[in-house]
């Protein structure tokens, strides 16, 4: 690979000039990768792709009947689609286990997308979770991934790892106790808090009876999962293929397209591999974002990039109105005419308010086969660590704005001193507590788990023990009423395989000293 670098970088300076370097055209980069690609001992050689992950299982399996019922079931039904789905996540695990070992995370959890996702980078669940791990915008936002209308780092892989990792390592940190961060994870940690502060409990099975059926499921079908896997991993010596991509971090506007004629790659096959690049494109604005591409491609179209020409593209970008201005001295002085101003900000008439932001032309400066049609710089929805600014849009009221961000109106007055009414281009802040951004660099938001820690308050649940005799006119469905437990458990509790009960029969009623 030296050898190769040497190359291009001989072949490149071989101008001897600045100037002459950047009459490079992509004619002459699409030679230099051929040749480069052909001599690549990376793509010639698949042995040098092989990698032998080790995983080691740190979580002890809870011996539960649950979970060795769960396990008979998998085996039985399920084995087929935990294998399909454990064979479409290879691709992924080197990389997951990579990141997760670096933040300490066992590696059982590497096997969370299979019921999280089944291992689909492109899932999107009907309530707005995304990707493998399933991330909801605002949890997304708070781990330091990026979704605008440009990309959605939900479904960049190895940002979105990194995002479940410390997400993960937050929620152990509260509750010190993996199935509680397990539990956390698929309903909030908020919830899991409430319930042990309120029924006692030291770990999920404490708990449990007082989750919701999903949550009940979801750490015991996970478990299950795991003991199925690892019999799978051991069976084939889980010998898998190293990643099938490379990473490269690209900081500067460049297409899809224009990467699949550099290296001769389909351009489905790079869409496939960059599902959060919503438009295609990286991102016409400041930040480093990933771009996935085949094995072995790397070194040579960094270099490719490097050298490839740049061209000016027309934009939007944002103006803010000042006080004295008006839409002729505006068009004036970014060179277009009021009519078209009028048009891209759907103005009816000339009349505009100090503060208002209007879209004006500029251009911005990308590599070519970059964007069709005039690139949009500006967000109608801006979210920044202290809450949201939005754009108004024509036919918006403040209540149907209060409405869609779960304010009051009198709030969104207040927050912006608003007398009368509101005009299309308006800024509105709405303070809500929102720990996340979508422009700029991302940040991860420091939690503070020490407090969310401090406020769990867990104790070993305590019981007595009821012993109750059946009266006439009793039914397990009026016991069960009585004493604020369920059917299914006093059956349980009595091993009762029907609901009939007769008079003068005893039953047996468990109630925790600390309900409640």
């Amino acid at each position: 690979m030296k050898k190769l670098l040497a190359f291009l970088l001989a072949f490149g300076f071989s101008y001897g000039s600045e100037a002459g370097i950047s009459r490079l055209d992509p004619e002459d980069i699409r030679t230099i990768l051929a040749v480069a690609l052909d001599a690549s001992p990376v793509v010639n050689n698949v042995e040098l792709l092989a990698s032998k992950v080790d995983i080691s299982f740190k979580i002890d399996l809870v011996e539960k009947s649950i979970i060795q019922d769960r396990i008979r079931i998998f085996k039985k039904k399920g084995l087929k689609r935990i294998s399909f789905y454990l064979s479409r996540g290879k691709k992924y695990i080197p990389l997951i286990k990579e990141i997760f070992d670096r933040h300490g995370i066992p590696d059982e959890l590497i096997f969370l997308p299979i019921i999280e996702s089944h291992f689909n980078i492109k899932a999107k669940s009907p309530a707005g979770a995304a990707g493998l791990w399933q991330f909801m915008p605002q949890t997304a936002r708070m781990y330091g991934l990026t979704i605008n209308k440009w990309i959605d780092e939900r479904y960049d892989v190895e940002k979105s790892t990194t995002a479940a990792a410390l997400y993960l390592k937050d929620l152990y940190g509260i509750f010190e106790d993996w199935s509680l961060a397990l539990a956390s994870y698929n309903t909030g940690e908020g919830v899991i808090i409430r319930k042990i502060n309120k029924y006692g409990g030291l770990n999920f099975w404490d708990i449990d009876e007082y989750l919701s059926r999903e949550t009940r499921n979801y750490v015991p079908n996970f478990l299950a999962t795991v003991a199925v896997v690892r019999e799978l991993l051991e069976k084939e010596h889980f010998d898998y293929l190293h990643s099938e991509f490379d990473i490269l971090r690209v900081n500067r506007p460049v297409s899809l397209r224009y990467i699949a004629s550099l290296i001769g790659v389909p351009l489905e096959t790079l869409k496939e591999l960059n599902p959060h690049l919503k438009k295609g494109v990286i991102p016409p604005v400041e930040g480093q974002f990933n771009l996935y591409i085949p094995k072995g491609y790397k070194e040579t179209l960094k270099i490719a990039l490097e050298k490839s020409p740049v061209e000016k593209y027309p934009a939007f970008v944002e103006y803010t109105v000042k006080k004295g201005d008006s839409l002729a001295k505006i068009a004036k002085k970014y060179g277009t005419t009021v009519s078209y101003l009028k048009k891209i900000n759907d103005l009816e008439n000339t009349v505009i308010v100090a503060g208002s932001v209007l879209k004006v032309p500029s251009y911005i400066k990308a590599l070519p086969d970059y964007y069709d049609g005039v690139i949009d710089l500006t967000e109608d929805v801006i979210y920044t660590p202290k809450g949201v600014i939005y754009k108004v849009k024509k036919g918006d009221t403040l209540s149907k704005i209060a409405k869609k961000f779960r304010v009051s109106v009198s709030a969104l007055k207040r927050w912006n001193k608003i007398d009368g009414f509101i005009y299309p281009n308006q800024r509105i802040v709405i303070y809500r507590k929102i720990k996340h951004r979508n422009i700029g660099s991302s940040a991860v938001v420091k939690r503070n788990i020490n407090y969310l820690k401090r406020k769990v308050k867990k104790r070993k649940p305590t019981f007595r023990y009821i012993h109750y005799k059946v009266k006439s006119g009793d039914s397990l469905i009026k016991i069960a009423k009585k004493y604020g437990v369920s059917v299914q458990q006093i059956k349980k509790w009595n091993k009762l395989n029907s609901s009939i009960i007769r008079v003068g029969q005893k039953i047996t009623i468990i109630k925790r000293v600390n309900d409640g």
